[in-house]
């Protein structure tokens, strides 16, 4: 029930602001937030299935915060790559020509995508053409890197430990292909990634993720199914 009466809340709030009226670009853009692995991606894709039923015409695209970070060679570099995922990480010159170019033209291309597999930047170009619904997910969503492109936000709020949980079983299913647990078995894995979840992720949390939660629109709690126990 509660599911049902989201998708028509969103509905009604994307009708408010139809392709005809732009808050603040051509498009009506929808930012999801909330902590490390908590799942912004799945909520995200989610959310443009059901909003592509109700507006089958609207061309919806979903992209990630994450697509903007520097990859991980540059941060090793730059002596960035324990501040990974904070502010310092991100490529603001490649964010604000994004938004540009889609302000603009209506056209933009992200060069360097994002993979959860790798851990790292890949060489691929992802295409965004004529948009009216543009999603974008990520920990930074609500920060000062992307904040004035957003007209409607959603926090996404979990239980640390169920997050702990699912942060857990993805990074050990990424084992053999992200560069800080190649060389690891799995028992001598898990702890690493308990020590990166303590220092770093809930660093990043309490720093430049829970602060915005206030700024958000709406808050969406979700149990350990990742279904919606309510909203606020």
């Amino acid at each position: 029930m509660i599911r049902k009466e989201i998708k028509m809340y969103l509905k009604d709030i994307v009708a408010k602001y139809s392709p005809n009226i732009k808050v603040k670009n051509n498009f009506f853009t929808i930012g999801i937030t909330g902590n490390i692995a908590s799942g912004k991606s799945t909520f995200a894709q989610r959310l443009k299935n059901e909003l592509k039923l109700i507006f089958p015409d609207e061309k919806i695209e979903v992209i990630s915060t994450d697509d903007f970070l520097f990859n991980n060679q540059y941060l090793i570099k730059k002596k960035l790559f324990n501040e990974k995922g904070w502010l310092s990480s991100y490529d603001q010159e490649k964010i604000i020509t994004f938004f540009n170019d889609l302000e603009i033209s209506h056209q933009a291309s992200i060069k360097g995508c994002y993979s959860q597999v790798t851990g790292d930047i890949e060489d691929e170009c992802y295409f965004i053409d004529f948009p009216t619904i543009l999603i974008i997910e990520g920990t930074m969503t609500l920060t000062e890197l992307f904040s004035s492109y957003i007209d409607y936000s959603i926090y996404l709020e979990v239980d640390l430990t169920t997050n702990y949980r699912w942060f857990e079983k993805r990074s050990l299913e990424n084992l053999k292909t992200k560069k800080e647990y190649t060389h690891l078995t799995k028992n001598r894995a898990k702890p690493l990634i308990k020590t990166i979840w303590e220092i770093t992720n809930l660093k990043t949390f309490e720093t430049y993720i829970l602060p915005h939660k206030s700024c958000a629109n709406l808050c969406v709690n979700l149990d350990s199914n990742h279904q919606i126990n309510y909203v606020i």
